[in-house]
């Protein structure tokens, strides 16, 4: 080999021209690497070449080489190449030479140990370790992290010496390289560690914990950035392991970590580097974060104080303090339960918002804003006393106080514009004000802020505005926000399309008048081939026009359809990655205002999808400079053939695989592929039997992305292939005529399509139900399920052990011990001491307990043997101290009794008696919704030696029920009363009641209770009761208000009882 020509070629590398290097690349490539004597090349120059960066490159190089020709070498020559390395590091000045040299020791040393070779490499390094020489330390403690990385098992039986080395190494009084050193070696050693069986080592672990934290203070202190990082990933790699390892002093150091993110008097990079940590923390310790007395509490106000330094011209998407605790802020929120986060939050609130500081002004409803996306159930239930504090934020003398104001209701409108009904007038008004005072500069950069932010607040409002407040405020929005359609800011023009769509589907055909003047507007944008700010807004417009689609209804968007969808097909090739996602969303909203009716558009919407989804998905696009390019391979830069670099192939070893995995993350044709697969389902189910062609490719597409690396991509896909099944059975209902009954045997036999269908399902679903870690996959497979049970009943229970891992999953989550709700690491812990739960943790709980409904739909009488299982947990949750915990179970009790029918009998008295006392439960929710269950109850138990002695305690309590206006209390009363009398008229006062019941009607809220109520009705006319008699001339304008519109308040079989009331009445 020319070993002079390897060196030339080496330094050619090194020249900033890019044809150069690549030509001398692939020389090296073609000509040197795939042969043996290029490594010892390579090693010669480690040894000998006087440049560092030549020196760094031939180590990087022979890294990659050593597990393909190490072992080739002559045996004879290895000591002596041995002895160089070792003599070479030590002597070495350049710290990434020694580093690449360290590496490329360890790579071989690992290779050796396996033959029983090099055995005294360790005693030699260890020597250096402890050496009295602080050079030979430094290269000695990172040659051990090398091995350590290396090849980690190596070690498992020397844990007690390589332990008591760190123990001294970990407080070199000299250097900061060797303390640093020995936290990367300690992280890398954790692996090996087994927390239940060798408690020597996880004691020493833990011991090790404050002397890291010493660690990373001094480099701090020094502001050493690199040390700095180093110690941050270190404690970041504590969280992927056992808690066991640091629980120690878990709690001292999220402390350590929350005083140094709140120092300002610290670099900005260290404390948001310390804020990732907690955020970290947070959501992979969450269990023990809460269990820490007060914990929550002290990271929210932290946070809080940190996002007060929130300059004026922070943007974003900056990296600073400020944002880094609006991040931790939301994963307080989504992680941790309300009272332990948001509590403290609304605490402070009036005191942060009633400051001079402007700073305080804005983080409050900044991070209020915030947690209403994190916990939207405890946030709604007290926005209203906070509103006149939000109004009054929005209406600030500091702009930027305002705008802050207008982003945080942005937040709160996704979820809560229904909460805030009572005060929409005000804020409608509010954002009228905050248009007029940025209406004078149209180029000033805040006011273009204020702008697009009041479009904001409409786009996230307007669908929960109600009619009264449409039709006071509708024409003034229309015109104002239409007017911003033609504004100078590309972003402001998006934000009024946003707006704009999110009028019309909220009035929906009172938007008629302004929809022409409103499509030719935005028409103009729909075209845009080019330019990412037109591309952006052409995205935004397409959005938009979907949603005016839905809105104002198929017949009156017909003549624009056509050129929209011809114009969506376009969009797929002008490369933006936004535009195509917003493409697939404008299918799925035409193909369900359209029910499919698309016409030759349909199948392109098929292929444009089913393409998506056949993309190959490439791990990234890399922005290398000219020295990089040689030292990666070429296929994983480029996405390139392998046929390029057959010769190749060999030095991808999977520890670098998982170097580019972790390094890439998810791709964007996998996020693409998410939304893909979601529309895809969208539009199978919104075009039933007119998607029949495209379901068998569909099925074969998306089945195999159930276990794709990336959890939105699994999460959708899941939801798809549920739907698709639905599709397809409720096709097949349609078609032959026949309904599923609740029950097995099946009444009728399914297609044989059908049933294939439903095992590939359910294989998919199966394979990662019971071990999926990510919480949003688990809660969709949940829903998925749930529904398709309501809607397909026990078909798919026949598929092979289908109901017994139902029900295997459902006991895990109910029990709070499913991989998903337990602490990375920690999967065998047990939750019972912990009180509450985030909301995102409780949907857990909340969407298996459909599931638990949906077996009772499906199953009838025969799930009575089924909620054996499932009972004590469910009346655990109804004692719980958590009222959305206690209200969801109460409903979850009703919604079984009245799917067991009569089966229900056995269990009537230890049903009874924690619903009678939730009856007067302080919670309106649970109040109501035990007032259902209790009525399903008495209706269908035939225990009624049981239930009948109780009788005048539920009409005690049901009597202050009837007179409160909330949470549909009242229609759940009069629901349970009439289900009272249908069951046992004679033990109900029904001169007492009636009359009271009568004065409730028609009900208003929960048209379900219509059913009783009426069968209630018709029976007493039936007995010739003459309490109903009596009030036959209240009733009778009743009977016709409810037989009116809206048609939704009777059920068919209902509406015919109370017109047959009504005949029998008139005669």
């Amino acid at each position: 080999m020319d070993q002079n020509k390897l060196v030339a070629l080496l330094q050619a590398c090194q020249i900033p021209d890019t044809q150069k290097v690549k030509a001398a690349t692939a020389e090296l490539r073609k000509d040197f690497f795939p042969h043996p004597d290029s490594l010892v090349g390579l090693l010669h120059v480690i040894v000998s070449h006087p440049e560092p960066t030549v020196r760094m490159l031939a180590a990087v190089q022979a890294l990659r080489l050593v597990p393909k020709h190490w072992k080739k070498i002559d045996a004879s020559q290895k000591p002596t190449i041995r002895n160089q390395l070792l003599q070479t590091i030590v002597n070495e000045q350049d710290g990434k030479c020694r580093h690449g040299q360290s590496r490329v020791i360890a790579a071989i040393a690992t290779l050796d140990f396996e033959n029983n070779e090099w055995t005294d490499m360790v005693p030699s390094v260890t020597q250096l370790a402890t050496s009295d020489n602080v050079a030979h330390r430094e290269v000695g403690s990172y040659i051990i992290f090398s091995l350590l990385e290396a090849n980690p098992t190596y070690f498992e039986s020397h844990l007690v010496q390589l332990f008591e080395l760190f123990s001294k190494t970990i407080r070199d009084p000299q250097s900061r390289d060797v303390r640093v050193n020995t936290m990367m070696s300690i992280s890398a050693a954790l692996l090996l560690i087994d927390v239940d069986e060798d408690e020597q080592a996880l004691n020493a672990v833990q011991e090790f914990i404050p002397a890291m934290v010493d660690v990373l203070k001094d480099a701090v202190q020094a502001e050493d950035d690199e040390r700095i990082q180093q110690a941050f990933e270190v404690f970041q790699s504590f969280l992927a392991y056992e808690s066991a390892l640091i629980s120690r002093y878990f709690k001292d150091l999220v402390q350590f970590m929350l005083e140094l993110a709140a120092n300002s008097a610290v670099d900005e990079d260290v404390r948001c580097q310390a804020l990732a940590f907690l955020a970290q923390c947070v959501r992979y310790r969450r269990m023990k974060i809460q269990a820490v007395p007060d914990m929550g509490a002290q990271l929210m106000r932290k946070s809080l104080m940190i996002l007060s330094e929130l300059e004026e011209d922070d943007e974003e998407d900056d990296n600073t303090p400020p944002r880094a605790a609006l991040s931790l802020i939301d994963q307080l929120a989504s992680d941790l339960p309300p009272r332990q986060v948001i509590v403290p939050l609304l605490d402070d609130f009036p005191k942060y918002a009633s400051s001079e500081n402007p700073g305080h002004r804005r983080a409050c409803i900044l991070a209020l804003g915030t947690c209403a996306e994190g916990a939207p159930e405890f946030v709604s239930t007290q926005i209203g006393s906070l509103m006149p504090t939000v109004l009054q934020l929005l209406q600030d003398q500091q702009r930027s106080v305002r705008y802050s104001a207008l982003i945080g209701l942005i937040r709160i409108g996704e979820d809560l514009s229904d909460s805030m009904a009572a005060h929409h007038d005000s804020i409608l008004q509010a954002l009228l004000l905050n248009l007029d005072a940025a209406s004078n500069d149209q180029n000033d950069k805040r006011n273009v802020d204020i702008v697009r932010s009041v479009c904001g607040v409409i786009d996230s409002l307007a669908e929960g505005l109600g009619s009264d407040i449409m039709a006071k405020y509708g024409e003034t929005m229309i015109h104002r926000v239409g007017s911003f359609l033609g504004h100078p800011d590309f972003t402001v023009k998006a934000s009024a399309a946003g707006a704009l769509g999110a009028i019309a589907a909220s009035v929906k055909t009172a938007f008629n008048p302004y929809l022409k003047e409103t499509m030719e507007a935005m028409s103009t944008y729909i075209t845009a081939e080019a330019g990412e700010d037109e591309l952006a807004l052409r995205s935004a417009v397409c959005d938009s026009m979907g949603r005016i689609a839905q809105g104002v209804g198929a017949q009156e968007f017909s003549p624009y359809v056509l050129p929209l969808l011809g114009a969506s097909e376009k969009a797929l090739h002008l490369g933006n990655a936004r535009l195509r996602e917003t493409t697939f969303i404008l299918w799925s909203q035409l193909a369900t205002v359209y029910e499919g009716d698309l016409g030759d558009s349909l199948a392109g919407i098929f292929q444009g999808l089913f393409e998506s989804l056949e993309m190959e998905e490439e791990e990234a696009d890399f922005d290398l400079s000219d020295d990089q390019l040689g030292l990666i391979d070429e296929k994983k830069a480029k996405g390139g053939d392998e046929d390029d670099a057959d010769d190749m192939d060999d030095m991808d070893d999977d520890d670098d695989e998982d170097e580019w995995d972790d390094l890439v993350g998810v791709s964007a044709q996998a996020l693409e592929k998410e939304i893909a697969l979601e529309v895809l389902g969208d539009v199978i189910y919104a075009s039933k039997a007119k998607s029949a062609p495209y379901i068998e490719k569909a099925v074969e597409l998306v089945a195999p992305f159930a276990e794709h690396s990336y959890e939105g991509c699994r999460k959708t896909a899941i939801g798809t292939l549920w739907r698709t099944y639905s599709c397809v059975w409720e096709v097949m209902e349609e078609q032959t005529g026949q309904k599923w009954q609740p029950g097995l045997p099946l009444n009728f036999e399914p297609i044989p399509n059908i049933v294939k269908l439903g095992e590939i399902v359910t294989t998919a679903t199966m394979h990662i139900w019971q071990d999926e870690s990510d919480r949003d996959v688990v809660t969709e497979i949940n829903r998925s399920v749930a529904a398709s049970l309501k809607a397909t009943g026990p078909s798919i229970l026949g598929q092979k052990s289908m109901m017994e891992q139902i029900i295997t999953v459902l006991g895990t989550i109910t029990t709070r011990c499913h991989p998903c709700q337990q602490d990375l690491g920690d999967e065998d812990e047990n939750q019972d001491d912990l009180q509450g739960s985030s909301e995102w943790d409780w949907l857990i709980i909340d969407t298996a307990l459909d599931v638990l409904i949906g077996l009772a739909a499906a199953l009838g009488s025969q799930f009575s043997e089924i909620w054996k299982v499932f009972q004590k947990p469910v009346l655990k949750f109804i004692s719980s101290n958590e009222h959305i915990e206690r209200s969801t179970a109460v409903g979850v009790v009703a919604e079984c009794v009245a799917y067991m029918g009569p089966a229900v009998t056995p269990y009537t008295s230890t049903l009874l008696a924690p619903l009678l006392h939730r009856l007067s439960d302080e919670d309106q929710e649970t109040k109501s919704n035990t007032a259902y269950a209790v009525g399903q109850l008495v209706l269908h138990s035939e225990d009624q030696a049981t239930y009948l002695p109780s009788f005048p305690e539920i009409l005690r309590k049901l009597e202050p029920l009837l007179q409160i206006k909330a949470q549909r209390l009242q229609d759940n009363a009069a629901g349970c009363l009439c289900r009272m009398i249908l069951s046992n008229p004679e033990h109900v006062p029904i001169p007492d009641v009636l009359p009271a019941l009568v004065g409730l009607l028609p009900l208003k809220d929960d048209y379900e209770e219509n059913k009783p109520v009426y069968q209630c009705l018709h029976k007493l006319y039936a007995m010739s009761e003459p309490t109903v008699q009596n009030l036959t001339p209240q009733l009778l304008p009743i009977f016709q208000q409810v037989l009116g519109p809206p048609q939704d308040q009777l059920e068919d079989e209902t509406r015919q009882v109370v017109e047959e009331m009504v005949r029998f009445l008139s005669k």
